[in-house]
């Protein structure tokens, strides 16, 4: 039932403050080891992620990636439904080499559904695990099983849906780190010894 009346909430002042900032998805916070995971969670409620179709070429995704500044696909059916994962790194990897000389194809010929990770292969990070994470756990987690990227899920209401994404290039940005090759493992190096610094 939808109510009648509300309630007009009560504005305050500037008071004796000169000084407000305003918030700027631009300039992310800035992260430390203990700061509350969500603050490097990429909340997929309120930014939409790229989405590409199983069916379009390795070249149509590097495309996509470049134009809209991701490093990461997500692979949804017509439906919308998630069917898996493209990151960069599959673009040129290992299984892009192997589907592409069992195949006699060129690599940019291949398809996303040829090479990127499929459903059945995706981990996922739990919601109620993360909010009570803090940074440091998910870069010792990304760490431990040697993955740029971790997804967020939530079943609280019996559906698996995804809600978050966590990028190592993305904390390492937050933690002002520079990263050079998100690809490589150094990038983990340089966010340890971030963590173990801070």
């Amino acid at each position: 039932m939808i109510r009648q009346h509300y309630q007009a909430l009560e504005h305050i002042s500037a008071g004796a403050t000169d000084t407000i900032t305003v918030s700027d998805p631009s300039r992310p916070l800035k992260l430390t080891a203990d700061s509350p995971a969500f603050d490097a969670m990429t909340d997929l409620r309120r930014v939409h992620p790229v989405s590409i179709s199983g069916s379009e070429t390795l070249e149509q995704a590097r495309t996509t990636m470049i134009v809209c500044g991701v490093k990461l696909l997500f692979v949804r059916n017509e439906q919308g439904h998630l069917q898996g994962l493209l990151t960069a790194n599959d673009l040129a990897g290992e299984r892009a080499i192997k589907e592409a000389s069992s195949s006699n194809r060129n690599v940019p010929e291949l398809t996303v559904n040829d090479v990127m990770v499929k459903l059945p292969d995706l981990e996922f990070l739990e919601f109620g695990a993360v909010s009570r994470a803090e940074v440091g756990h998910i870069i010792a987690t990304l760490r431990e099983h040697n993955r740029q990227h971790a997804l967020v899920v939530d079943n609280r209401t019996g559906k698996m849906r995804v809600v978050g994404l966590f990028s190592s290039t993305q904390i390492a940005r937050q933690m002002g780190i520079p990263v050079m090759d998100p690809v490589k493992a150094s990038t983990f190096a340089e966010i340890e010894a971030a963590v173990a610094a801070a």
